[in-house]
């Protein structure tokens, strides 16, 4: 057997042209000696049946002519002219023959026309020669005797590309993967059926295309084209805890959202960095463009964050005023953080944290406490007010008054103004808390350098002055609210 399409000798039983790649349909043969033989069997039939009329008919005819002339000449026998009955029996032969020659011409054509074995069998010898106009017409004929062959109404598409019948071709392309989403070619179908598209540069009709595929090799292969709605790494639902969200698209892209349930566009949100939602009710809407500027269709979900609230940290000391030095120290679930602030603002996640116990400033102060849990969801805050004073010999004014002398006296300040030598800025000193020691209590201050831009650095040199003697001290922080004390005049 030959290849139909190229003419290359296959071996037996090959369905595949090695040589040009042609998938060979096995049909029954339409076999044109038995075509023949059926037509000379009507022929020598409808012979045999035209001669034994001819022959009744002549019989008849002869008696006719001998009763008509008996009636004449009763006494002579009668020999009808042998000539005319010749010419008579000619023609009605000729006549015969004319009949069953058409009649027989008739029932072949007629076989031929209603035969999807024959129809098909002259498409593909006709595609063999690129003779596709004829191909199609065949191939048409075929299917209008059996239309459910979607091998065959492949086979015209291809035809029907062949011959630049494009239109054709993409309707019935569609034709077929509509017909049946189980047949087995299907993915070649789409293959066919987007390459158009694609030299044809229209980018829209493959992206609708592929909304509709379900064959991975093909979602696959044209992934750069589709535009498929952004994948949520979440389903929408009912939440206990802070979630984040992130949005995927199919391939190099963007991704444009909106939180207020609007349709989204272009000039919306650009999807660059998970979407934190705390507690309450959201509805995200998102889409994706691709680099061919196709959008997908609009993705929603819901989301409803119900979260509790973590408990308010405990502080140990209540708001008042104290006379000794006090550590304040915040309690807490381990499971949360706890912030602060002394400025009389709501603390937050940006706010000073809290590690340990932090000494009572000296004089009056403002704190405020948070917890906030590790979704970042935060405590009722927790207010507290301090006054620290004590009554001693010396006032915290006179203290200064006393270390400032001193530093003037060691050469450490140029005058009690706080100037220092080398540099235009100058020094200040504030009592920062108390520190008791062996019951006697200290003014802990600390020295800060003020440049002339008003910028205030920690020069991180700590005094301590006996509250009751005036004594001076260097001090050297241990932890909160503990030091170790050198003599000034040591130092």
């Amino acid at each position: 057997m030959k290849c139909p399409n190229c003419g290359t000798e296959l071996e037996e039983e090959k369905l595949l042209c090695e040589n040009c790649g042609y998938e060979v349909r096995i049909v029954p043969e339409f076999d044109i000696e038995l075509e023949d033989t059926l037509k000379e069997s009507i022929s020598v039939m409808m012979e045999d049946m035209a001669e034994e009329e001819l022959k009744s008919v002549q019989d008849d005819f002869e008696e006719d002519i001998k009763e008509s002339i008996s009636d004449y000449f009763p006494d002579r026998p009668v020999r009808p002219h042998r000539n005319k009955k010749i010419i008579i029996f000619a023609l009605a032969v000729l006549l015969s023959m004319s009949g069953i020659a058409a009649l027989s011409s008739h029932l072949v054509d007629d076989y031929r026309y209603n035969s999807f074995e024959y129809q098909y069998q002259k498409a593909v010898e006709s595609a063999a020669h690129n003779e596709y106009s004829e191909a199609v017409s065949y191939l048409e004929r075929a299917l209008a005797i059996d239309s459910e062959d979607l091998d065959v109404r492949f086979l015209l598409a291809k035809y029907y590309e062949r011959n630049g019948q494009q239109q054709s071709t993409r309707a019935l392309l569609v034709e077929i993967l509509e017909a049946d989403h189980a047949y087995p070619k299907r993915d070649e179908v789409y293959d066919m059926l987007l390459g158009i598209f694609e030299n044809q540069n229209d980018y829209e009709k493959i992206a609708t295309i592929l909304r509709h595929c379900d064959v991975p090799r093909i979602l696959s292969k044209y992934n750069k084209y589709a535009a498929l709605k952004p994948v949520f790494n979440k389903q929408g639902g009912v939440y206990d805890e802070l979630i984040s969200i992130s949005l995927k698209g199919n391939t190099t892209g963007f991704v444009y959202y909106t939180l207020d349930g609007t349709a989204p566009s272009e000039n919306s949100n650009v999807y660059e960095t998970p979407i934190l939602l705390e507690s309450g009710d959201y509805t995200i809407k998102a889409m994706f463009v691709n680099m061919y500027g196709i959008a997908s269709e609009v993705e929603t979900q819901h989301y409803y964050i119900s979260l509790s609230a973590p408990d308010s940290p405990a502080i140990n000391a209540d708001s008042g005023t104290y006379a000794e030095p006090m550590l304040i120290e915040a309690y807490h679930d381990y499971s949360t953080k706890v912030y602060y602030t002394t400025d009389g603002s709501t603390p937050d996640q940006n706010s000073k944290r809290y590690t340990d116990p932090i000494e009572m400033p000296y004089g009056i102060s403002n704190f405020s406490f948070i917890a906030i849990d590790e979704s970042g969801l935060g405590s009722e805050v927790v207010n507290r007010t301090y006054h620290l004073e004590i009554q001693t010999n010396f006032s915290p004014e006179l203290a200064l008054q006393v270390l400032r002398n001193n530093l003037w006296a060691s050469g450490k300040l140029l005058n009690v103004e706080g100037n220092v030598p080398n540099k235009l800025g100058v020094n200040q000193y504030n009592v920062r808390t108390l520190f008791k020691a062996n019951d006697t209590i200290y003014y802990i201050v600390y020295e800060e350098y003020k440049d002339t831009m008003g910028k205030v650095h920690d020069t991180n040199n700590i005094y301590a002055i006996d509250a009751n003697t005036a004594d001076l001290f260097k001090a050297y922080k241990v932890n909160e609210g503990s030091y170790t004390l050198q003599p000034f005049a040591e130092t």
